[in-house]
């Protein structure tokens, strides 16, 4: 495929047309992976509407706040959602006996590898999908501004980013047109929600940047799920 040539046909698309092109495309070759933050929810309400059973996976690292996990069974429930939870092989006692407590502040790269990346690669493998569907978007910091509609992941996959030119506003536009329900943590103050370590995920201001709160005071931007991705252009 070559993509240099696909994100120019998608590069101005809106999302149901990316999403269009994903699923006719590849017809039964794709999956998506959320953690049910707002632009998930919204990609999710989108996908409901081309297809039924639509595999969806969540990545359960153990540290998600309880909100989150109620959310995700409310999704499931009213949606009726083909929700898949992972769970990481090394369980939080082998964390702690192996290298500690608290690895999420001393080392949080090595806490989301365990935790977030290594789970999805072995999935990956297991199932044979290669073409995963994500809600990241290009104004959500500066580590994602060179996204495109379709990425070429580190193991030969393609990452398909319906939403990838949408901005906050859109997203919380097309909320409330639909009447869409939504983690409940956006209203106590948080922008971006991971997992529920102060280190990890904090309270913030939009104006500072949707995903400010997250690993406050650190280098880290990116748990590693959306990393290393390239284009047909590279």
């Amino acid at each position: 495929m070559d993509l240099k040539e696909v994100n120019r046909e998608l590069i101005t698309a809106e999302p149901q047309k990316i999403l269009d092109w994903a699923l006719q495309s590849f017809p039964y070759q794709i999956a998506m992976t959320t953690s049910f933050q707002v632009s998930g929810t919204v990609l999710l309400h989108m996908i409901r509407d081309k297809t039924f059973d639509f595999p969806v996976f969540f990545i359960d690292t153990g540290f998600h706040f309880p909100e989150t996990i109620a959310f995700k069974n409310r999704l499931v429930r009213e949606w009726k959602l083909n929700i898949h939870t992972i769970i990481p092989s090394m369980s939080r006692k082998e964390q702690r006996k192996k290298y500690g407590p608290f690895l999420y502040e001393r080392n949080p790269d090595l806490c989301c590898k365990i935790n977030k990346v290594i789970p999805l690669s072995h999935l990956k493998k297991e199932i044979g999908v290669k073409k995963w569907i994500s809600a990241v978007r290009k104004d959500q910091g500066k580590g994602r501004k060179q996204l495109k509609p379709v990425m070429e992941d580190t193991e030969k996959g393609l990452r398909i980013h319906p939403l990838y030119n949408w901005t906050w506003e859109k997203i919380w536009s097309y909320v409330r047109e639909n009447d869409l329900p939504y983690h409940p943590l956006y209203d106590k103050g948080y922008t971006s929600i991971g997992c529920f370590p102060p280190s990890c995920t904090g309270k913030n201001e939009i104006s500072e940047g949707e995903r400010a709160g997250r690993w406050r005071g650190r280098q880290k931007t990116e748990c590693g799920l959306h990393t290393g991705l390239k284009t047909g252009s590279e």
